[in-house]
């Protein structure tokens, strides 16, 4: 698991990276992924690293990419996660994944898999799907 911060300044639950490690997942701590590689399909994927600075107004330390940190990890399968609000990216729309009104992904309920999108290569879940909820 790639995450831009580092383990401390982490937005998400030390409970669940507990979990996690326990369970096996690797973290990548201050990398960002930039690039998925492959041409018909995943064969990479390409990071820069990140530094944390001071530069939120609350006093926050904010990951800034380090140039020229590049470093490529050979990968099957690409699964992208950011924060607690849906939040799409540019290339939604380039691989046919339909988002509603306020930015989550719409699962195609016609689909073959629990969590396809409308892209039979791509699924979603989470907050992607279902929004926040707390």
């Amino acid at each position: 698991m790639c995450v831009q911060t580092d383990e401390q300044n982490m937005p998400g639950s030390r409970r669940e990276v507990k979990n996690s490690k326990e369970e096996g997942i690797n973290f990548l701590w201050n990398m960002q992924p930039v690039e998925i590689l492959g041409k018909d399909k995943v064969e990479g994927v390409k990071f820069l690293k990140t530094k944390l600075k001071k530069t939120d107004i609350r006093g926050r330390e904010v990951p800034t990419i380090i140039k020229g940190s590049e470093k490529i990890i050979k990968a099957d399968k690409f699964i992208l996660a950011f924060g607690f609000r849906p939040n799409p990216s540019n290339w939604f729309s380039k691989h046919k994944i339909k988002t509603d009104e306020i930015g989550r992904v719409i699962i195609d309920g016609g689909s073959k898999f629990n969590f396809q999108t409308h892209n039979p290569k791509v699924f979603s879940g989470g907050d992607m799907v279902r929004g926040l909820i707390w």
